[in-house]
């Protein structure tokens, strides 16, 4: 068809010209008269997609949403990226949005947390663009925070967070699903930096916005943040309750593997609350679910609790040998320092209590490393007081003192 066919006596040639050159926008009368003319839907010469198109587009988006609530990241990332990459210009934001979210959320969980902020660039650029709206600017900010978080960069972190914040207060319609999930996971940057206090104001408002929105899921992984909030205040009976609470949710929701994530914290409240053989048996059962489910970074982190409790109970030999299978697990994860550092820490004791002086001492040098980039002041000061105790055993009373008057500051709290 000419361009002289196609305006069939109604426009000139210059003017269907024009439009293929994107020098003028039709009017929606025109472009029905246009899609007619060409035998496609309006919707098609708007946006490159169809209605079979559109249709396709969002069983895909919903596969990929599924991908993730199944944690097999891998999978969603190869649908997601594909999809993006493949939306014509006209396609809707919204298609995009999602896209992009899914896409970030899969490489932050697969550890490929630098091109996950990438990508959240080339997003920013969009939002920030003409015809961003302000809750969509919100979303990238509050995805980069949690990259920030992820790579321990706390100052980063807290500015995005911040940053979402204000622009849900300039939105015009409200979020609360989106602001639910700033504050869940600003709490965790508080807790990391030992502001209790602010940890629990934030958790507390997630708390009261995800029972507002009766969203299972996201009541579930606040319930779970709210445990580990009272966990580190002392409060344990009050942080199991959170956590059954949480363990219920994901089972009603079918989420196997965060159950386990959470079976991992309830084992180490029953551990605190002196029943061991429940938190062994805990333990036991979300290893066997990560391991199922190829989480090795998970499995790390049960087998980490699981060396502990054997330290603790004079199982030296087996904490040492559980120690060394976590470090296995999470070696080169450096989403996972902090836990990293935490298996290092229990190999040291184990070291340093069977009388292995060198060797505990080689470790805990890998664990300041672990601790440093964790940007986690008390991970240190655990380091520390474990090197006292190794200077004690060498009759080092002045060192000793040195390292546990260190410890002791670092562990003064923030809060009032």
């Amino acid at each position: 068809m000419t361009q002289v066919d196609l305006a069939g006596g109604r426009f000139t040639k210059q003017y269907v010209s024009q439009i293929e050159r994107g020098e003028t926008v039709p009017s929606g009368d025109v472009l029905e008269w246009l899609a007619g003319r060409l035998g496609v839907e309006r919707m098609f010469l708007e946006t490159g997609l169809g209605t079979a198109d559109v249709e396709r587009l969002e069983r895909r988006l919903t596969e990929g949403r599924r991908l993730l609530d199944t944690h097999r990241y891998a999978e969603a990332i190869e649908l997601f990226r594909p999809l993006r990459e493949s939306l014509p210009p006209g396609a809707p934001r919204t298609a995009y949005r999602d896209a992009m979210r899914g896409e970030t959320w899969a490489l932050i969980r697969v550890g490929r947390v630098t091109e996950a902020a990438e990508l959240l660039a080339e997003a920013r650029d969009m939002a920030d663009g003409e015809g961003g709206a302000r809750d969509e600017q919100a979303e990238v900010a509050y995805l980069t925070a949690v990259c920030c978080y992820t790579l321990s960069t706390m100052a980063a972190a807290h500015a995005e967070f911040a940053r979402a914040l204000q622009l849900l207060d300039e939105a015009n319609e409200p979020n609360d699903l989106l602001r639910s999930d700033i504050h869940q996971w600003r709490s965790r940057c508080y807790r990391r930096q030992r502001d209790w206090e602010a940890a629990r104001e934030d958790i507390d408002i997630a708390l009261e916005l995800v029972e507002a929105l009766g969203d299972d899921r996201r009541s579930a992984e606040v319930n779970l943040q709210a445990s580990l909030v009272a966990e580190r205040q002392g409060r344990w009976v009050l942080a199991r309750r959170y956590a059954e609470i949480s363990h219920d949710l994901f089972a009603a929701v079918g989420d196997t593997v965060t159950r386990g994530r959470v079976l991992n914290n309830l084992a180490g409240l029953n551990h605190l609350l002196d029943s061991d053989e429940v938190a062994i048996t805990q333990l036991r059962e979300a290893f066997t679910i990560f391991v199922d489910a190829n989480l090795e970074a998970e499995a790390g982190y049960v087998l980490s609790s699981l060396a502990e409790i054997h330290r603790e109970r004079g199982e030296l030999e087996e904490a040492e040998i559980e120690a060394q299978r976590a470090l296995g697990l999470l070696e080169g994860r450096v989403d996972h320092v902090q836990e990293i550092g935490t298996a290092q820490l229990v190999l040291a004791r184990a070291h340093l209590e069977q009388g292995e002086l060198e060797r505990a001492e080689d470790v805990l040098a890998a664990v300041d490393e672990s601790y440093a980039l964790a940007e986690s002041v008390s991970h240190q000061a655990r380091s520390w007081m474990v090197r006292g105790e190794l200077e004690l055993v060498r009759r080092n009373d002045a060192e000793a003192a040195r390292l546990y008057r260190e410890a002791a500051t670092a562990l003064q709290p923030t809060d009032p």
